[in-house]
């Protein structure tokens, strides 16, 4: 049985639809200037119904059947895409996340440390460091009575 939940329109690839730019879910510049409902002209906060009537009013404006501009299929098909997107809650859902993750401003890492300072020769070779040089043997100490 089909569902009665609306199915995305289809269209085949063509050569140059398959080299077009990352979607905006994709790019974070682009995801910052233009989101799903910036295409829609609704806001982020936009009930379900708000979402399918600025879709149905864009549509009657920029479908391909209606308007005379060379545009209008290419504008037509970022409309749909959106509101493809804008009216499943699941999808919808999904991409407020990802936006959310993209505009969020990231902690700073914290600086790198300090490279190690290199230490003094002649702080190794005085007495007081005993690291790294065997004891010298001597005579005396080499002597087991």
């Amino acid at each position: 049985m089909i569902s009665p939940k609306f199915t995305p329109l289809r269209i085949s690839p063509s050569p140059r639809s398959l080299s077009s730019p990352p979607s905006p879910l994709l790019s974070p510049r682009a995801a910052a200037s233009s989101s799903l409902y910036d295409v829609l002209g609704v806001s982020g906060a936009a009930t379900a119904a708000e979402i399918r009537a600025a879709y149905r009013r864009l549509a009657l404006v920029s479908h391909p059947d209606a308007s005379s501009s060379a545009s209008a299929a290419a504008e037509f098909m970022r409309i749909h895409a959106a509101y493809a997107t804008l009216s499943d809650p699941d999808e919808r859902h999904a991409y407020d996340r990802r936006r959310l993750l993209l505009l969020r401003p990231r902690r700073p890492l914290p600086p790198p440390p300090p490279p190690p300072r290199p230490s003094s020769p002649a702080f190794a070779r005085s007495p007081s460091f005993p690291g790294f040089h065997p004891r010298r043997r001597t005579w005396e100490t080499d002597q087991c009575w």
